[in-house]
């Protein structure tokens, strides 16, 4: 027979959970926080679930937006699980609770066209241990979830996610979260959707506060998207049109998806040039702003409002995209190949200056780390300050002996989870604990109080703190990008 604290009672039906008696916890997976988006649900605004009866077995992860097959080559366990019901969350509580708990709301990365939360690392153990309630959701992917399709709503994937927060707001409680203390993370593709949701006037009441990493601007305008959802109607052959996108399967979509190149903003020079130009979107698909659902975001972030941020990057987010150009660039001055790929002068002189020694390939992948990753923390801190909120800004530099601080290598410290999959990819045979300790600590204080854990970040005097070996915080971090955005 179930105990009180396998059940959860929603407006939706009865779930059962699992508990871990040793861990002290209990887990729900693959709750459905919306009905499954198919037939005329399909690419429409998120609609209630309409329930079930008796009581409904919550212990395995849900079906994902992601389709197979599976990556081999990501740092990040990303298992695709088939089915209709995509739009789920799963939860972490504590067995013990001495009264309402804060929660922690996180949203996956993956370039917007990929990702899942049931791939382990996002389980939440650490930090539910800790004293809070951990949810990890869905959202739909790539042109399901941001192809701009006359007759659709735009933007279904932050749709979603405002659902996924109205469920935690309405249900938490039934696991003795706080819906007042509903904290919102997210990372890369994520963190942008963290960004978006701050910027949106439908999620004010929400949330309380916000954890961001290497989150990209959100930067797609409405007549860019129409002008890809016009094309690749044609080239896929249908009308665009709501219905002649519901002819297409998601195999297809998913297909068509993989197509764009979404995570690779870096795998050509052409692409490269645009993104180190600033001329024109980063991604293909994900949010597009000047819309009443989200506005331009960092107009929108400077809007009065106090809500709290802990915001930072890797010291080198995508170093390693540029690397295939080793061969191409050899030992080629890196000043004009820098100017040619789009930096202003004053900045393609100022890199080599800056990290002497270093080939014009790693060169061009410092400057894309810093144009989609570095500069964006301090643009987002800087409207934050303006708006009236305590932000903190972290800097991650820490990294195996063998390769860089590159992309996700903060979030198996972050989560705690170093002995998990694929960790090892990005962080080596031995990262150290007390890293992971102190990181996860700092995010779970954040989570519990809303209040940030070291000197906010200021314009006038950027303290930051440095994730190392030896962490420390101190100021001006991000010294040489708050330079390279006075040029810009």
């Amino acid at each position: 027979m179930a105990t009180d604290r396998e059940l959860l009672t929603t407006r939706s039906g009865v779930l059962r959970g699992a508990v871990d008696a040793e861990a002290g916890l209990v887990r729900f997976r693959g709750v459905p926080y919306a009905a499954a988006p198919i037939g005329d649900l399909r690419f429409a605004e998120p609609e209630p679930h309409l329930g079930w009866e008796g009581v409904r077995a919550a212990t395995e992860y849900g079906p994902t937006p992601l389709l197979p097959p599976e990556s081999v080559t990501s740092s990040i366990p990303e298992p695709p699980t088939p089915g209709e019901e995509v739009l789920n969350l799963n939860i972490t509580a504590p067995l013990e609770r001495t009264g309402p708990l804060p929660v922690y709301v996180w949203i996956h990365g993956g370039g917007y066209v990929s990702g899942t939360p049931n791939g382990g690392w996002f389980d939440g153990a650490e930090l539910a241990r800790s004293g809070a309630v951990v949810v990890s959701i869905t959202y739909r992917l790539g042109l399901e979830g941001f192809g701009h399709i006359p007759g659709a709503p735009d933007n279904r994937g932050v749709l979603d996610c405002l659902a996924a927060l109205r469920w935690v707001s309405e249900e938490i409680a039934g696991v003795g979260g706080d819906p007042a203390q509903v904290t919102i993370g997210g990372q890369s593709a994520g963190g942008g959707l963290v960004l978006s949701l701050l910027s949106s006037p439908r999620a004010r009441e929400l949330f309380r506060a916000a954890v961001v990493h290497s989150a990209p601007l959100p930067d797609i305008t409405p007549a860019e998207a129409a002008r890809l959802g016009a094309r690749l109607s044609r080239e896929l052959g249908i009308e665009n049109t709501l219905a002649g996108w519901r002819t297409l399967s998601r195999e297809r979509l998913a297909t068509a998806d993989r197509g764009l190149d979404a995570g690779g903003v870096w795998s050509s020079l052409t692409q490269l040039h645009r993104a180190l130009s600033r001329r024109g979107a980063l991604t293909p698909v994900g949010p597009i702003v000047g819309t009443d659902l989200v506005p331009e975001p960092l107009a929108a972030l400077a809007e009065p409002d106090a809500r709290p941020m802990l915001i930072g990057a890797t010291s080198h987010e995508f170093n390693p995209a540029t690397a295939l150009l080793e061969q191409a660039l050899g030992r080629t001055t890196p000043a004009p190949v820098l100017g040619a790929a789009g930096l202003p002068a004053p900045l393609a002189r100022a890199y080599p200056r800056a990290y002497p020694g270093q080939s014009a390939a790693a060169l061009l992948g410092q400057a894309l780390t810093d144009r989609v990753f570095r500069t964006s923390v301090l643009q987002v801190a800087a409207a934050r300050v303006r708006a009236g909120a305590p932000v903190a800004v972290w800097d991650f530099r820490w990294h195996p002996a063998d390769g860089p601080a590159r992309h996700c290598i903060d979030l198996p410290f972050a989560w705690a989870v170093l002995d998990g999959d694929r960790v090892e990819r990005i962080a080596g045979d031995h990262p150290p604990l007390a890293l992971a300790s102190e990181m996860s600590g700092d995010i779970a204080a954040f989570v519990r109080s809303a209040v940030v854990p070291w000197p906010e970040y200021r314009p006038d005097a950027p303290v930051a703190k440095v994730y190392d070996e030896t962490s420390w915080v101190g100021r001006d971090p991000y010294r040489f990008e708050r330079l390279a955005l006075e040029v810009l």
